[in-house]
């Protein structure tokens, strides 16, 4: 899916994920970022250890146009 850009452009969700995961990534709790579809449409997902007030607050709403979804994973494990 390609979304517009401020610059006129247009740029697919994965540039729009791979632009802002590092940043998202160091917000505290925070464990991970991905891309999924929720309503019909193409939104990315960052999943959090735990749901509180200060995480919702750092994570913007939309990132680019697309739709940002908070999903509460608990923490990851690697296998």
């Amino acid at each position: 899916m390609l979304v517009p850009t401020h610059h006129g452009s247009m740029a697919s969700v994965e540039e729009v994920k791979r632009r802002h995961e590092a940043r998202l990534m160091k917000t505290p709790g925070v464990v991970g970022v991905g891309i999924g579809r929720s309503g019909g449409k193409t939104v990315i997902r960052v999943y959090v250890a735990r749901d509180s007030p200060k995480v919702r607050k750092a994570v913007p709403e939309a990132l680019d146009d697309v739709p940002v979804e908070i999903v509460v994973s608990g923490p990851f494990k690697a296998l």
